[in-house]
């Protein structure tokens, strides 16, 4: 039987698993030739993406859990696309995708530090979603 502390560390582990993808994928792509605009827009994703494991990885340790070390599967999706556009697109439905989820677990979280970080890491998913979007339409 899983307790409601079990089940929130799991959702933690899991957001922190998508947070390191993001992070590992967009920290590759700035090794690559990319588009101007899409060129000085990804270190400040990545380092986004990179804030949030660091943030993840410490509410996860201070609930009692342990951080997961794992990579979500969206990084093997996004670095086998070939193209920007297909890879901006993804980003964003990956960002929309955690923003959501974020969303529907923020009402169900009694912690207030836990839920002003979480309420966080969402408004900056939705700010970072508007942004992938805007890059998609200018390299397309």
């Amino acid at each position: 039987m899983t307790t409601d502390t079990d089940d929130l560390l799991d959702f933690l582990n899991l957001m922190l698993e998508c947070e390191r993808a993001g992070a590992k994928a967009l920290r590759l792509f700035e090794l690559e030739e990319a588009p101007p605009a899409l060129a000085r827009a990804l270190p400040a994703l990545a380092r986004d993406e990179a804030r949030y494991c660091v943030l993840l990885s410490r509410e996860i340790t201070r609930l009692g859990g342990t951080p997961s070390s794992a990579t979500g599967d969206f990084f093997a999706a996004i670095t086998a696309l070939p193209d920007w556009p297909a890879r901006l697109d993804l980003l964003v439905r990956g960002q929309a995708w955690v923003a959501r989820r974020l969303a529907e677990r923020l009402e169900h979280i009694a912690d207030p530090d836990l839920k002003a970080s979480l309420r966080e890491m969402h408004a900056t998913h939705l700010v970072n979603v508007t942004e992938a979007q805007r890059l998609a339409l200018e390299i397309a």
